[in-house]
């Protein structure tokens, strides 16, 4: 195994070189993610310097070519470092919901498990299934042959109405369900079902959940095992199996949804701030945020900074510019929306603070409208 170790090692670092010899701000969109990826942890890890937030995108960045790599080394599945009660929850006869998030080589949560003899059904969305599921079948294959495994393994769409009813035949048949909860973002904003959606508490923000997780459970009587996957100062990926879920007798199942996806929630937070570079979430969280709170928020941090001076700078704190291919782009970091300007506003608003009469200069109207928006203040 120790040979295994090395030539991994090895490899990682391989990757890593290639990685760093790319100059990523020259990479087509580099500049637009980073400043949503940046805007996501002002809003809900604030606690991390702004000046800290590029060095943690390309961590981040790095990471993804490390999960991509696993998906492809089948031997990885074998280095895994595990806690909790893994033996014993794999030599269970009963199936369980197992329920992760994009943290880590996240990948390798499902073949883990498939790898160990359990019966899988993986749930992801659309888009994970249209452009990763040859990927994920090709892996499933290769285990099969490597390890002579006759488990059985299916991937559902769970974007597809029929994909409720087929996780509860599987779940009732025996079949382990592994999803992840941070990973279907095309229900989300104007789509959202809010019979299908809560809100839970998630760092300095409220996101909606979908309840999925929970209805399984409760109409299943199945317990949920929430696992956290994270690659250690080594590098070493390893997966934490927490203690599980529960439905309790007589508690309903709305109830029931909300207590176990808070908890979830809670429980990933804690590994979250320990390891928020390996969170590939932090690219699309925005769509799971409320963005009437979003506004509220925005307008009671307004009416708590303003304040009358005689010269007026362009806010760095709640804008970014993004010198796109077709124009510039006003990025807004909190209500994450997108202005597009002219060569000649974004100059302006870059050297405003050094302008005596910034109001002659734009115009009263657009000048007021700037500061409405705290484009300027």
């Amino acid at each position: 195994m120790s040979n295994f170790v090395h030539q991994y090692q090895r490899e990682l670092d391989r990757c890593r070189q290639q990685f760093e010899s790319l100059d990523l701000r020259k990479e087509k969109g580099y500049l637009f993610k980073f400043t949503t990826f940046s805007a996501s942890v002002q809003n809900i890890l604030p606690e991390i310097p702004i000046e800290k937030h590029e060095e943690l995108f390309q961590k981040l960045l790095l990471q993804q070519v490390y999960t991509t790599f696993d998906q492809q080394f089948l031997t990885a599945n074998d280095l895994i470092q595990t806690k909790g009660p893994v033996q014993e929850l794999i030599s269970s006869p009963r199936p369980n919901i197992y329920c992760t998030f994009h943290l880590g080589s996240y990948r390798l949560m499902a073949t883990y498990l498939y790898r160990n003899g359990l019966d899988v059904t993986l749930m992801v969305s659309s888009g994970t299934y249209q452009q990763q599921g040859k990927d994920i079948w090709a892996t499933i294959k290769g285990l099969q042959k490597k390890h002579k495994l006759t488990n059985s393994f299916q991937m559902l769409d769970a974007e597809q109405p029929s994909s409720t009813l087929q996780v509860i035949r599987a779940l009732r048949a025996g079949t382990s369900l592994v999803i992840f909860i941070d990973g279907v973002t095309s229900t989300t904003g104007l789509n959202r079902q809010e019979d299908k959606e809560i809100q839970v508490r998630f760092g300095a923000q409220n996101v909606w959940a979908r309840k999925g997780v929970g209805f399984l459970s409760h109409m299943t009587q199945t317990p949920i095992i929430p696992v956290i996957g994270y690659r250690d100062k080594n590098l070493n990926n390893v997966l934490s199996f927490l203690d599980p879920i529960i439905p309790e007798a007589g508690c309903d199942r709305e109830t029931y949804c909300r207590r176990s996806l808070q908890q979830i929630y809670d429980l990933f937070w804690h590994y979250l701030t320990k390891y928020p570079e390996q969170w590939e979430g932090w690219n699309y969280i925005h769509k799971f945020l409320d963005q009437h709170e979003l506004e509220q928020r925005a307008d009671s941090f307004r009416s708590q900074h303003q304040q009358l001076t005689k010269r007026v700078a362009f806010n760095h704190e709640r804008y970014s510019i993004c010198d796109l291919e077709e124009a510039p782009i006003l990025f807004d970091r909190r209500l994450y929306l997108t202005y597009e300007i002219t060569a000649d506003l974004r100059d302006f608003l870059l050297q405003i603070g050094t302008i005596e009469t910034p109001e002659e200069v734009l115009g009263t109207d657009l000048y007021l409208d700037l500061l409405s928006k705290q484009i300027i203040a």
